[in-house]
């Protein structure tokens, strides 16, 4: 018996990591501010079950699935948006908090996270080659024109950021509505003059970074992947579009579906950044008295 229960995990490990590739296949390359634009795959991608019995089912597999795979890399918070989006209900563009300690330390840790950081930095050294900010001044990333609409798109499925968020694109509402997906760093910078062993030294300092993550649980439209995956999730694709009516909440009136996209939002603190730009700013008045430079 306990052979046969290892058995069934195995299958079951398997068949949530094609249907994650199959999700994050779908997040890599979906509109990312348009109309969703990925094709259909198909002919019932994304349509009613015509039979209650077959809707119950996909939606049976999918919970046992997802269910296996949050227990296996401990994501709690997943679990709950998973359990939200399986559970029968109408159309919402309500967006959930998502948070904890764990998650949080997630997406901030995360190397793509990480990298996105790296490249504001990298574009911020580069110009200070053209402007001449004043030293001690504090100026926003969107005075930048920096953090706004970044691609990130997290790959680890064993972590909350590439099993919830994965990559950039939007998901279409059974209402019609497409709603894109948002990754933004929000924060400030400045440059601090010291002296170091008798010599000039100019930091740029980048600080209250805040990355905001707006994103949803969905599987309509987009990639179904193959083999065994792609019935489970063409099944999580058509529970979307599959009325759902009981006697208490979800009558004819009230338009229900099997499964509901979850709209959410990540707020993540991120580390504080320090980089020597001496070099960089080398002749230019800027790296002077404070208020030597051009405000911009």
């Amino acid at each position: 018996m306990k052979s046969n229960r290892k058995l069934v995990q195995a299958s079951l490990s398997l068949i949530a990591t094609g249907l994650l590739v199959g999700a994050s296949a779908f997040t890599a390359n979906a509109a990312s501010n348009s109309g969703a634009s990925f094709p259909k795959q198909d002919p019932a991608q994304c349509t009613a079950f015509g039979k209650k019995a077959d809707a119950r089912k996909a939606a049976d597999t999918g919970q046992e699935v997802i269910g296996l795979w949050t227990d296996i890399f401990d994501m709690p918070e997943a679990q709950k948006l998973y359990e939200t989006y399986l559970t029968p209900g109408p159309v919402t563009h309500e967006r959930t908090k998502v948070g904890g300690k764990q998650v949080l330390a997630d997406f901030r840790n995360a190397d793509e996270t990480k990298k996105a950081v790296s490249g504001i930095v990298d574009s911020l050294k580069g110009k200070l080659a053209t402007d001449s900010p004043v030293v001690g001044q504090n100026y926003s990333l969107k005075q930048a024109g920096l953090g706004t609409d970044l691609p990130i798109a997290w790959s680890d499925l064993e972590t909350t950021p590439g099993f919830v968020a994965g990559g950039l694109s939007g998901v279409e509402l059974a209402d019609g509505t497409f709603v894109p997906d948002q990754r933004k760093i929000t924060g400030t910078y400045s440059l601090a003059r010291t002296t170091v062993n008798g010599k000039a030294k100019v930091t740029l300092d980048v600080r209250g970074l805040t990355l905001t993550v707006r994103d949803a649980i969905d599987f309509c439209p987009g990639n179904l992947g193959s083999g065994m995956i792609r019935d489970v999730s063409l099944g999580m694709s058509r529970l979307e579009r599959t009325p759902y009516r009981d006697t208490k909440t979800c009558d004819a009136e009230a338009k229900c579906f099997y499964a509901k996209p979850v709209l959410f939002k990540v707020t993540v603190p991120l580390n504080n950044v320090s980089v020597d730009v001496t070099d960089a700013l080398s002749g230019k008045a800027g790296t002077g008295e404070a208020g030597t430079g051009t405000t911009r």
